[in-house]
């Protein structure tokens, strides 16, 4: 799939960010139990989450820029340094300021990993090939991140290092980045996916020079997908095992509905890659998200048959992933260079926002409406999805 030479770059980026997603998954819900065991409620979870999230905003604001001038892989080093520290930081800090800076930190070195880490696997491989090259990308970071939780239960016994351990699995993530190759192209030259550059913009099929708005305003699907997942992927954490709860369910079985979700979405990323590839980025990315307004409707009378209600979750999984992953492979499909590094962090902010502002949302309108509003916001957003693919541009030819 990629010219051989570039696979020590893939693997390289592929492994330290999946590595990265362990830390992030074991962090994030130690930090919640660490403030609750402190007497601390839910609020003051919610304000450190909230902080996280601000220097996560900032930082990929100026991502672009700082790669463009220090190059990939030296910010990326900063970075997990930086992420490694604010986390070991948190073992001998007991001020709640003290903490709100130090996840401020965390977030704001977190943030340009994902950016930086996301254009540079999209910047390897050809058009051709590009869903299944993406689609190995995120499925080891989804798989890495379920371990996350895992790892935090087993730091349960120590509570004395805990933190100190979160911030060593960081810096696990070095050797990756420091071995690939952080090559800049010189004028006139070919970069990995056959784009030609001249004075720092693209000759081609690409798009290096687009600004912000301009990524918005010709390729809404690329936000609009990322938002749609990033929704889905928090709203489904917090509400579906309510949604279960109210009919009957267990709070085992409740919970493993979660499981069965994002197992469908590590699993099944790179069919939807490889059916990008055969059929047309685009076209592909379109489906899922009508996939989605299919599915998702269903699910009052999916939960009621035993088996087929599994069979569903894994489904639903998979295809809401695939919106996320051709998101992308879109970007990386229309745009490079600095462009890239842009719609990466719209992507990013995007995520923040939706991920925060969808769960919110939900909450009050279940609290008005019951559970099965849950689905009603989920089916809202992938009509949104939906409608904006049909208004984005065509990628240039």
């Amino acid at each position: 799939m990629l010219e051989q030479h570039l696979w020590r770059d893939f693997v390289g980026v592929t492994s330290s960010v999946a590595v990265l997603g362990v830390g992030v998954g074991s962090t994030l819900p130690l930090t919640a139990l660490v403030l609750t065991d402190r007497g601390l409620g839910p609020e003051v979870v919610g304000w450190m989450t909230a902080a996280t999230a601000a220097g996560g905003v900032i930082s990929t604001l100026a991502s672009p820029a700082a790669t463009l001038r220090y190059g990939r892989r030296f910010v990326m080093l900063f970075c997990v340094a930086v992420a490694a520290a604010s986390v070991i930081s948190l073992q001998y800090v007991d001020s709640l300021w003290g903490w709100g800076t130090l996840r401020a930190v965390f977030g704001a070195s977190m943030a340009p990993l994902f950016v930086i880490g996301e254009a540079w696997i999209n910047s390897l491989p050809g058009d051709a090939v590009r869903g299944r090259v993406v689609a190995i990308y995120t499925t080891s970071f989804t798989l890495c991140q379920v371990l996350g939780p895992l790892l935090t239960g087993a730091l349960a016994n120590l509570p004395q290092h805990a933190f100190l351990i979160c911030g060593a699995v960081f810096l696990l993530g070095l050797p990756g980045i420091a071995l690939a190759r952080d090559a800049t192209h010189a004028p006139g030259t070919a970069t990995p996916n056959g784009t030609r550059v001249r004075n720092g913009a693209s000759v081609g099929d690409k798009d290096a020079a687009a600004s912000w708005w301009t990524i918005l305003r010709t390729a809404p699907a690329i936000v609009a997908g990322a938002a749609l997942f990033a929704a889905f992927d928090n709203i489904v954490l917090s509400f579906l095992p309510l949604f279960a709860l109210d009919r009957a369910f267990g709070p085992s079985r409740a919970l493993a509905a979660v499981a069965v979700v994002f197992i469908g979405d590590a699993t099944l990323q790179f069919a939807a890659g490889w059916l990008a590839d055969c059929f047309g980025h685009a076209r592909v990315h379109r489906l899922g998200g009508l996939a989605l307004c299919v599915l998702l409707p269903l699910m009052p009378w999916m939960i009621v048959v035993p088996g087929l209600w599994e069979l569903y979750l894994f489904l639903l999984g998979g295809v809401a992933g695939s919106v996320y992953t051709l998101s992308m492979v879109s970007s990386g499909e229309r745009f490079s260079g600095a462009a890239l590094l842009r719609a990466s962090g719209l992507i990013a902010l995007t995520w923040s926002l939706a991920s925060s502002v969808g769960a919110a949302a939900t909450g009050i309108v279940m609290q008005h409406f019951g559970s099965s509003a849950m689905t009603a916001v989920l089916f809202i957003m992938a009509i949104g999805f939906v409608l904006s693919s049909r208004t984005e541009r065509p990628a240039a030819i």
